[in-house]
């Protein structure tokens, strides 16, 4: 007897034949490369609305509800949450019932012989049964298979999560980018405006025996470079535009404006924190997480796969050639058993596959390591662009404000007749040049801020409307932000 229970206690505990999880140990440094003083104090909050811009929050608003890529990611959360609890529903009994009512007409020559007298040819035939499989998961093949399934879930979650980051982002950068196409173009409407005016100005000197028709022509030529490059912006903002669109899952069109670029609030503190946030942070570094925990269980699987099925079955039922009969304890019927399947021979089958899903796990890590890699990378890169974006921008303001002074001083010796025009044009090229790079930069110390965030992963927390298999709540839809 105390074997008999020493059995059924083995029975029902079980083997686990995956090894235990652990993540996979890394040297990732204490610190990035290139450091703050700053605070993190921003990092997880919708961080766009720093920017003071309320259309951006529209429309960024807008893309969480209608881009069409963020609605495939929701719904193969949906499906592989559907796949874990397909798989999960190993853990309890198949039972399944069947009814059939036939009517036979028996042959007169069956095996070459007359009926049995008195038996009729035609028969009713009345059957109910109810048929009991369950599997009992002595080696933690379904276990192992449902943690697989959970895993790979979850990983779907974080692809969700990484398209939010990729979406908003991206989409934050564009509308950065759409307002430095705008003040561009502002930019080269007011230098057209100005040579335009130039050219007015030279051909009356020109007329007036002043200077010869080569300054008309240099003015000219400057007037149409700067229209060409107006020429060149509103294409730019079209497509700009249409690009945006398509992320906010609507049809190419124009796009609201909200606050000018240089108007925009560049927030006091940028986010920092220590490289081993990445890990609990990125997106992409969980999914990839995830998918070590899943192959690690599809190994277990595989080696359940060298044991004994073992399975329970069962059925109990009534079969009766009367209904008068077919409830009476002479029509019941039932059968009760247990098997077990164990391969003996499969080719190397059964190896191979364990060969397979060790490989996979192996390159599941690697993978794993190269994703932490390349998020370490990001990060220093967003880290060192924003301060040196801070650093260019005040040199850049200085530079348009020295050329702003020689163009000045230049028309002014041109007017006394000092110099040439061409010392004019030349300042005035400089100039147009360098406003618009001083534009670019500035846009450009935004963008480095939003590739922080980007590659810091955080401030990303929307809510599934589903069951979280890690505490059984369900959560629904809401506000994209904190």
């Amino acid at each position: 007897m105390r074997y008999v229970s020493v059995f059924f206690i083995l029975l029902i505990a079980g083997c686990n034949l995956s090894s235990r999880y652990s993540r996979p140990e890394m040297d990732i440094g204490e610190s990035y490369r290139f450091t703050f003083s700053e605070t993190s104090e921003y990092a997880n909050v919708s961080w766009w609305k720093q920017l003071n811009d309320p259309i951006l929050d529209e429309l960024i608003q807008t893309a969480i509800e209608n881009n069409q890529d963020l609605k495939v990611a929701t719904a193969r959360v949906m499906e592989f949450y559907a796949r874990y609890k397909v798989v999960f529903s190993q853990f309890f009994p198949e039972i399944n019932g069947q009814g059939n009512l036939d009517r036979i007409k028996l042959s007169e020559d069956i095996n070459y012989q007359p009926l049995v007298p008195l038996v009729p040819r035609i028969n009713n035939l009345y059957s109910l049964f109810m048929s009991l499989s369950y599997e009992i998961d002595f080696w933690g093949r379904i276990r192992n298979e449902s943690e697989s399934a959970k895993s790979i879930y979850l990983s779907q979650v974080d692809a969700r999560r990484n398209v939010i980051l990729s979406l908003v982002t991206s989409l934050a950068s564009a509308y950065i980018q759409l307002k430095q196409l705008d003040a561009q173009l502002n930019i080269s409407i007011n230098t057209y405006n100005t040579r335009v005016e130039a050219w007015n100005i030279a051909k009356l000197r020109f007329e007036g025996g002043l200077v010869s028709e080569l300054d008309v022509k240099q003015a000219q030529s400057e007037a149409l470079i700067a229209q060409l490059q107006i020429k060149n912006f509103e294409a730019f903002v079209a497509t700009q535009e249409d690009l945006i669109s398509v992320l906010l899952g609507k049809a190419p069109g124009p796009i609201p404006r909200g606050c000018l670029l240089s108007d925009l609030v560049l927030p006091p503190t940028i986010p920092s924190g220590l490289p081993s946030d990445l890990l609990e942070n990125r997106p992409d570094i969980l999914q990839a997480e995830e998918r070590i925990i899943a192959a690690n269980a599809d190994v277990g699987v595989a080696r359940s796969a060298f044991f004994p099925k073992i399975t329970l079955s069962g059925a109990d039922g009534q079969r009766s050639t009367s209904l008068d009969n077919f409830f009476k304890d002479s029509a019941n019927l039932f059968d009760f058993g247990m098997q077990a399947f164990q391969p003996l021979f499969t080719g190397w089958r059964l190896t191979n596959q364990l060969s397979e899903t060790e490989a996979v796990l192996l390159e599941a890590i690697h993978n794993y390591q190269q994703t932490i890699l390349v998020a370490l990378q990001e990060v220093n890169d967003a880290l060192i662009d924003h301060q040196k974006s801070k650093e260019k921008i005040g040199i850049q303001r200085e530079r348009v404000a020295a050329l702003q002074t020689y163009l000045k001083l230049a028309k002014l010796r041109y007017f006394n007749g000092q110099n040439d025009y061409l010392t004019v044009l030349n300042a005035e090229s400089g100039l147009f040049a360098a406003q618009l790079e001083e534009v670019s930069t500035e846009a450009g110390l935004y963008l480095s801020l939003i590739s922080i965030y980007k590659s810091l992963g955080q401030g990303w927390n929307i809510p599934e409307a589903y069951e979280d298999p890690k505490t059984g709540e369900t959560s629904s839809e809401c506000d994209p932000c904190n």
